[in-house]
């Protein structure tokens, strides 16, 4: 059995600057299609013993249509939690901490929301 050892929370929402690289407005259905890996990565570290079919790519891309915020080119502060009960939230909650990068994206932690 494995166990999760790093922060965990229970109700939280967390701060993230995610930059648009281009000159174009993006959303947050853009980023989610150009990074597949991140819900990969959030099966792998949260849900590898059980399954829930809602997450999948296709289920992110629905949550993020859902819950879309336009991204400028240049810095863009947004906030995403496991207690607003979409995957979106729950993913990015905890995906997204590490920060990344993508052809489009650079995304870095900010800070927690309680």
């Amino acid at each position: 059995m494995r166990t999760k050892t790093d922060f965990v929370t229970n109700s939280s929402s967390t701060a993230f600057i995610i930059t648009n690289k281009t000159d174009k407005v993006l959303d947050i259905v853009k980023f989610v299609k150009e990074n597949p890996q991140l819900i990969d990565q959030y099966i792998e570290e949260y849900m590898y013993d059980e399954k829930n079919p809602k997450f999948t790519q296709k289920g992110l891309i629905e949550s993020a249509k859902e819950n879309n915020i336009k991204l400028k080119p240049g810095r863009n502060y947004v906030v995403f939690g496991d207690e607003q009960g979409t995957i979106i939230g729950q993913v990015f909650d905890y995906i997204l901490r590490d920060g990344g990068d993508s052809d489009s994206f650079h995304w870095r932690f900010c800070e927690y929301l309680t």
